[in-house]
Order: C-alpha cells, then sequence, then structure tokens
C-alpha cells in the first residue's frame, strides 16, 4: 500500500461470517478483505495492480479453504457495517519506489500487543518473503486498522511483500497457492493436499488452440520466453485482443500461448492456469 488505504471491499452478511451447509450452522474461521478496488487498483509495477493481486491470493485462500473462509465486497468504509466473529484478515501489498525493498509482514493497531494469528502470520509470512526488519508493526493513523479496533474486531492487516520488487512479486506470482495455505494453517483451516498429478508435458504444437483471444484482465504481461522468469516487453489491458498461434506450452503453473508481434519477434503470453482445461478465470478467453 502507498499513501492512503483506499477503497476496501468486504463481504456483507447478514449473519456474521457463517454459512448454511447441509442444514447445519458452520461457523467460518477466517474473514478475508481484499484490499483497494471499486475503481483503486492500488500500487501498480511489472504489469500488475495491487487490487488485482490480493483478489487473486484471496480467490485461492477461498476456494482451498472451502466454507470456513468468507469472502466478498464491500465499499470504502465496509468495516463499519461487518458482521463476523471469525478473525479477519485484510490483503494488501507494499510498494516503496525503491528497488531494494522486499519482504512480508503484518500490521496491527498501535498500543495492540500482537495474539496467536498475528505472531503465526508475521514468522510464516516473514520466512516466505524475507526482508523487512520487523515482522509486525503497529500503526495508529490507517483507516481500517481503527475501525476494526473500535468495533473490538480481532483484525490484522498483511502486506504480501513489495509489488515493485521483481523478486516479491514474481514469487507471490509463482508460489500463490503456498502462500494461501500459510493464511489457512495459521488460522487451523486444513486445505486439501496439493495434487501430486504430473502435469501434461508441454506441447510444442497442438490443434485447435490458436485463434482470437481476449484479455479478461486489467494488467497482462506478454514476455520474450514462455515463462515467468521472461522478460516482459508489453502488457494487454482488459478487452484488447491477440490472434495466438496454434501452440502452447505449459511452465510454472500456467498454460502460455505464443505470437508474433509487429515487428517480427515471437511473444508469450500466460493465457490461465495448467488445470487441463478452459476455466472461467482465464486470463485469455475465445473471442
Amino acid at each position: 500500500i502507498q499513501g492512503r488505504w483506499g477503497h476496501v471491499q468486504v463481504a456483507r452478511l447478514a449473519s456474521g461470517a457463517r454459512r448454511r451447509e447441509e442444514g447445519g450452522l458452520v461457523m467460518a474461521k477466517l474473514f478475508i478483505i481484499c484490499g483497494h478496488g471499486a475503481g483503486d487498483p492500488g500500487c501498480c509495477a511489472g504489469g500488475y495492480t495491487e487490487a488485482e493481486r490480493v483478489r487473486a491470493l484471496g480467490k485461492r485462500i477461498k476456494e482451498l479453504g472451502g466454507s470456513e473462509v468468507e469472502l466478498g465486497w464491500y465499499d470504502d468504509g465496509g468495516l463499519n457495517r461487518l458482521n463476523t466473529d471469525a478473525p479477519v484478515v485484510e490483503l494488501h501489498m507494499d510498494a516503496s519506489g525503491i528497488a531494494t525493498a522486499h519482504g512480508a509482514h503484518v500490521i496491527i493497531k498501535s498500543g495492540f500487543e500482537p495474539d496467536g494469528y498475528d505472531k503465526a502470520l508475521a514468522d510464516k509470512l516473514s520466512a516466505f518473503m524475507p526482508g523487512r526488519a520487523e515482522k509486525i508493526v503497529r500503526h495508529s493513523e490507517l483507516a481500517n486498522v481503527n475501525r476494526a479496533a473500535a468495533r473490538g474486531i480481532n483484525y490484522r492487516l498483511c502486506e504480501n511483500g513489495f509489488i515493485d520488487n521483481d523478486g516479491d512479486r514474481e514469487k507471490f506470482n509463482s508460489n500463490i497457492d503456498e502462500l494461501a495455505r500459510i493464511y489457512l494453517e495459521c488460522f487451523g483451516i486444513t486445505a486439501p493436499a496439493p495434487s501430486t498429478q504430473a502435469q501434461p508435458a508441454p506441447q510444442e504444437t497442438t490443434e485447435n488452440f490458436g485463434g482470437k483471444y481476449r484479455c479478461t484482465v486489467s494488467a497482462l504481461n506478454v514476455r520474450d520466453a514462455p515463462s515467468l522468469g521472461g522478460n516482459v516487453v508489453t502488457s494487454y489491458s482488459s478487452g484488447q485482443t491477440v490472434v495466438l498461434d496454434d501452440w502452447y506450452k505449459i511452465a510454472d503453473g500456467y498454460v502460455w500461448g505464443r505470437y508474433t508481434s509487429y515487428s517480427g519477434r515471437t511473444r508469450y503470453v500466460a493465457v490461465g492456469r495448467a488445470t487441463g482445461k478452459p476455466e472461467a478465470d482465464d486470463f485469455l478467453v475465445r473471442a
């Protein structure tokens, strides 16, 4: 987060962080807020926005945590209306404009002592993404930190590395499931074991893959190699289209497509996560 805290999106739950399931009342163990949004992208770097990245993380926490995790949306000020008995985590990414700044940390209210959740998150996040001198930082000027304290909500804000640091950003993007599991583990939520099924072998050619695709995300990086290690040369924005070749490759957990730029150079772009089939949240969909 840079400057003010911007917009925050939170789920409106009339009965708190609970949901009906098979006729019973299931208590959520974790409530996730994704920072920024509602027209506020948050910090931006490397072709990504903070708002989009923390929503991708929040979505994976929810998908892996199931009914024990609540995730949703509000406008700014939503913590004033939030009704939940579950501990709350607000997800953000930091930015400083200094390329060497890196690492994750946890923010709590000034004057408060960290609880077991805060300590567990600070230890695990700083081990996953090291670099900060302090793993837990206290603030008194932040809107949602103060709102939560005033209402007695068990709350902490987590900075998941620096979006403008190449190493932190690539660690976040390449290991988003591992990062999501850290949150679940800290709140006593058991996620399904990672799949041991081998990914499909990389394909150099395939029928019916090529064609016109439309970008569905706010910023999608174009690289000079089909992997997260490739250099970012440009990016597509939501609604733009690209014509891909009849070719794909699976690397770093993503399906990569290929096209030839106007300059005659071969370019690569991530179509979506490598799940074995098209998904509703793919970055590129058939136009």
